[in-house]
Order: structure tokens, then C-alpha cells, then sequence
């Protein structure tokens, strides 16, 4: 992701943002290992009342209105990008699936022409090791409507991106609606996540576009009026967290989702800000941020990895007899964790960022031996 501004390098890298896109990433394969056995504000910032939220706020800073001049190129572009690879994938993992059954593994659904070709767009869970990848359909979904909007609206001369802002909001109202009707589910279920992402799209280019310019309030300031906020959030609501892959949690109605997204990126955007300029030699930020679609597909199989790796050291070493394989084999959601510590889940979350990391490097690798 790239765009130049008073905030880049010489090779106009906007670091702020990368920061934030490894942050992002770290979030949420903590999210899915007991928060990686660190915390990051999350008492304060629950997980999942806003990580979802701040990819798909990244993806629409990262939006330009040049775009529109080239429709066909730009969703061709997303369709390779986004598309293709999570397809492909879901393939591969469906092989996978096929390999672990013959040593008994019954983790993920069966593979059939329905789950190979169908259910990635209506579902993207079913073989649980790239369950990550159900986000990338709704995210192309909302690229796709955001641009093929903005293109009938410009007919029209409409370009306020205030006005946009009102409309996702509507529309991503309804798609909670939706999900509190009891009805996402089917294609139903890709578009209700979609529309719940829409708003936050238009948020990232909003804050592009009018108030990033704006974004002058000193620290001190800035971060009591968002402890504030959040402060009072926490105290009169029970639980801020909502689950986009299900649908499912909106129980403190429409506006709260956008709210905590709001609070949670707002918190890590300045802390983005502030830390940025030190980090432009931390080559593991560049390498995190870069791959975090990778990342985003396979950190489920380096949680997968971690798990091998104390099977293996149970079996040659008098250590961590206590692992229990046939849970292993059975669900994806089993972490072994040493005398019940969670601290060793650091284990995971390096895993599941790392692996995915190496997965990348090699598929990058093969294709440039391949050309």
C-alpha cells in the first residue's frame, strides 16, 4: 500500500499506514489464540468490536478516485488480487483435507464439488484451515459496489464524500438488520457482510479525502476523549465485541458496531502516527504488512504448525505428555498450552504470522523460477 505524503520516505511509503496494516494483522491472528499471549489495549478495545473493521478502513484510504477512469482494469485488478488466490486455495486446502483424513484427521467439512467451488462466496469456513479467507469476498463485494456506485453517481456530478458516508451507513444498517432477522445465511449472508463492511470503507476514504488534514488535536487531548468515550461505552454496554463471519452478536443494535470500529481504529491510527517515524529501518513491519493477505489465508495452518511441533517433541522428548492428540485431529480450535500458561500462545501468534509469511515467500519463489 502506497501513497505519498508528508507522513513517507524517499521511496513513498506511507509508514504510518504500514504500521497500522501490521497491527491489523496482529490483532486478529491474536484474536484466534488466547491474544497471543500479550495484551494490546484489548480490555480497553475489545478484539471484535472493531479488527475487521480497520482492514477494510485501510482498504478505502487507500482508494482513489482515478479508478473510476479504468472500471474494468480496477476489478480485474481486485479479482487477482483478492479473488483468484483465495479460490485457488480453497482447492489446495480441500486436497489437504483429503491427505489428514487418511491419518485420521475430521477437522473441516467434506470435500465436495459444493465446497471446492460454491461455498467460499457463501461461506469461506468450511475446510477450517484457510477459514480466514471467508473476508476476502465480502471486502471484493464492497470494492466492487463502492466503484460501480461512485460511477452512476458521477453522472450525476455526486462526489460528496459525506453524502457517500450516509449512504454506506444506511446500507450497512440493513445489513445488520438482516443478521438480527435471523436471515444471513446463503448469498444472503455474503451481501449482509458486505453491506456491514461498507460503511467502513467509505470511513478510510472520508478520512483520506476531509479529515485526515484535520487530524492536528495534540495526545494528550485526543487520547482522553477516546479513553472517554470508549470509558463510557464499556460501562453501559455489557459486551462491545460482534462476529462479521457469523453475522451474529449485534446486541446493542445498529449504531454500535460503527461505533466501536470508530473508537478502536481512532485509537490505533494515532498510535500508528506516533510510532511511524521510528520505524522506517524495521524491516519486520515492512515484512508483516505486505503479507498480510498470506497471512490472513494460512495463519490457521501456523497455528496448525505450532501444534505439530509439540506433537513431535512430545513423542522424542519426555516433554508435554500431556498433548492430546486425538483433540488435535479433531478440532482446529485445540491449543496445547504447557501447564495451562497462556504465555506460551506467543508460540501461535509467531506461528500463525510467520508461516504464512514463509508459505508467500515460497509460492513467490516458484513462480519467478516458473516464468
Amino acid at each position: 500500500m502506497k501513497k505519498t505524503s508528508d507522513k513517507s520516505t524517499n521511496d513513498s511509503v506511507n509508514l504510518q499506514f504500514k504500521l497500522l496494516s501490521a497491527i491489523g494483522i496482529i490483532i486478529i491472528v491474536s484474536g484466534h489464540c488466547y491474544h497471543g499471549g500479550i495484551s494490546l489495549a484489548y480490555e480497553w478495545f475489545p478484539t471484535y468490536s472493531f479488527n475487521l473493521s480497520l482492514f477494510v478502513f485501510i482498504s478505502g484510504y487507500f482508494y482513489k478516485p482515478d479508478y473510476e477512469n479504468t472500471i474494468l482494469k480496477y476489478i480485474w485488478k481486485r479479482t487477482k488480487r483478492l479473488l483468484i488466490p483465495a479460490y485457488i486455495w480453497n482447492i489446495i486446502y480441500g486436497l489437504l483435507i483429503l491427505i489428514l483424513n487418511r491419518f485420521g484427521y475430521t477437522i473441516g467439512a467434506g470435500v465436495t464439488p459444493y465446497n471446492l467451488f460454491i461455498m467460499p462466496f457463501i461461506d469461506g469456513e468450511a475446510f477450517c484451515f484457510n477459514l480466514g479467507s471467508w473476508f476476502v469476498y465480502p471486502l471484493f463485494i464492497v470494492c466492487l459496489f463502492n466503484i460501480l456506485f461512485r460511477k452512476s453517481l458521477g453522472i450525476l456530478k455526486i462526489k460528496n464524500e459525506y453524502f457517500f458516508f450516509i449512504i454506506y451507513l444506511l446500507i450497512g444498517i440493513c445489513g445488520i438488520q438482516i443478521a438480527i432477522d435471523g436471515r444471513a445465511y446463503g448469498l444472503l449472508k455474503l451481501f449482509s457482510r458486505a453491506m456491514l463492511f461498507l460503511p467502513c470503507f467509505q470511513l478510510g476514504r472520508l478520512y483520506n479525502e476531509k479529515l485526515e488534514k484535520h487530524d492536528k488535536l495534540c495526545n494528550a487531548a485526543y487520547f482522553t476523549i477516546i479513553f472517554a468515550v470508549q470509558l463510557l461505552l464499556l460501562t453501559f454496554f455489557s459486551d462491545l465485541e460482534y462476529i462479521p463471519s457469523s453475522m451474529a452478536k449485534f446486541n446493542n443494535g445498529h449504531l454500535m458496531p460503527y461505533i466501536t470500529s470508530i473508537t478502536g481504529i481512532a485509537f490505533w491510527l494515532r498510535i500508528s502516527k506516533i510510532i511511524a517515524p521510528t520505524i522506517k529501518n524495521w524491516q519486520i513491519i515492512r515484512l508483516i504488512s505486505d503479507n498480510t493477505y498470506s497471512i490472513m489465508i494460512h495463519q490457521m495452518l501456523g497455528y496448525m504448525c505450532v501444534k505439530w511441533g509439540f506433537y513431535l517433541l512430545s513423542i522424542i522428548t519426555p516433554l508435554f505428555s500431556d498433548f492430546d492428540i486425538n483433540t488435535m485431529k479433531a478440532s482446529i480450535w485445540y491449543y496445547y498450552l504447557p501447564k495451562g500458561l497462556q504465555q506460551y500462545a506467543i508460540l501461535y501468534l509467531a506461528g500463525g504470522i510467520f508461516v504464512p509469511i514463509a508459505i508467500k515467500k515460497l509460492c513467490d519463489y516458484i513462480y519467478i523460477r516458473i516464468k
